[in-house]
């Protein structure tokens, strides 16, 4: 058996080991009802997508993101190269470097949040837009009896709700901490925190500021691998993100499709609490 060859040079068809981080692992089944798992293995020399068939997992060990030692074989599969594994057990920080002469290429999480504020024209436009809701019977009830009660107290309120709307809204700041997954948490591999928009001492920097900056943090972000991480990130902070770049017109990173029905690359914890997961 030959191994630890760089994964752009596995030979077809020869029984081979790796050592690797597996990452992004997730279930299947066949036509025929019998489980399987595809990851994707990493490690210095390149990446492939790995193959695991039901008679390989073992339920005392099952393959998670982190880092093992992996036997196989390359194998094409729909013109796409593939690794069909044999065998898998776990390895250790220091045997991932012994033969890999290297560090690991560490999933890694950005765990975002962004504070908005209603710009300033909004509030101009505020009280035409509530008199022509309330002509054309657009209010509800509540809103009717706040709006009657004291119309300049609703329009105050409905300012402030401006910045949830990247149309009468503006990103103040973004705060970003960068760290590997839970799962490939080694030592040696500390993680950073970033806030874009606002300077050590407090002072408003400016939206184009704040994106600009966030954009080069995440220029090499991977969504085959990495993750955004945050609370309704994707019903708001990054829809918002990417308005605001259009407002702004900045050329916008390609970091996930949100128009994916399980977006690839991020993890919403509100939408995780939602499913209980």
């Amino acid at each position: 058996m030959r191994g630890n060859i760089p994964i752009p040079e596995l030979p077809s068809d020869v029984e081979t080991w790796l050592i690797v981080a597996v990452t992004n692992v997730r279930a299947g089944t066949t036509k025929q009802g019998a489980p399987f798992l595809t990851a994707v293995a990493r490690n210095a020399s390149g990446s492939i997508p790995l193959r695991v068939w039901s008679d390989v997992l073992d339920p005392a060990q099952p393959l998670t993101p982190g880092l093992w030692g992996i036997e196989g074989r390359r194998e094409a599969y729909e013109r796409n190269d593939q690794f069909i594994v044999t065998r898998y057990k776990p390895v250790t920080i220091d045997r991932y470097r012994e033969h890999q002469h290297n560090e690991p290429p560490l999933p890694r999480a950005f765990t975002i949040d962004i504070e908005t504020v209603a710009i300033p024209e909004y509030r101009e436009r505020v009280p035409d837009v509530l008199e022509r809701n309330a002509r054309l019977g657009k209010m509800r009830i509540e809103q009717i009896e706040r709006y009657a009660e004291d119309a300049d107290a609703e329009a105050d309120r409905v300012y402030a709700l401006g910045s949830l709307s990247a149309t009468s809204g503006r990103i103040v700041s973004i705060a970003v901490h960068v760290a590997p997954l839970p799962e490939f948490a080694v030592e040696g591999h500390a993680s950073s925190e970033h806030a874009f928009g606002i300077d050590e001492e407090g002072r408003d920097q400016g939206e184009v500021v704040a994106l600009e900056q966030f954009f080069v943090l995440l220029e090499n972000f991977d969504r085959d691998v990495d993750e955004i991480v945050g609370h309704n990130v994707l019903d708001f902070d990054l829809p918002f993100i990417y308005q605001r770049a259009l407002v702004n017109e900045l050329r916008v990173p390609r970091l996930v499709n949100l128009a994916e029905y399980s977006v690839r690359g991020v993890y919403d914890t509100q939408r995780a609490w939602w499913l209980g997961q």
